[in-house]
């Protein structure tokens, strides 16, 4: 922590390029994946939130025989139509 700027923390960069990010941030953005990205003369962490894809399971019905699902270019054509 900076001496009167609670909101910043000085970090270092080690020999393999890492840096610690300090434990309370990580707690609060509640993020392990980040988009590293340059912003002229600064870098900038943006979380990426962690995505539940368990709600698309079963949510998209498709009329295809049940042997086309036994391989993969026989669904392919059975999905796209060729």
């Amino acid at each position: 922590m900076v001496l009167g700027a609670p909101e910043l923390s000085v970090v270092v960069v080690d020999k393999y390029g890492r840096i610690k990010i300090p434990k309370k941030y990580l707690e609060e953005l509640k993020a392990r994946r980040f988009l590293v990205k340059k912003s002229g003369d600064s870098i900038v962490l943006v979380p990426l939130k962690e995505r539940d894809l368990t709600k698309y399971f079963d949510s998209v019905e498709v009329d295809v025989e049940p042997d086309a699902w036994e391989d993969y270019n026989t669904l392919k054509k059975a999905l796209l139509g060729d």
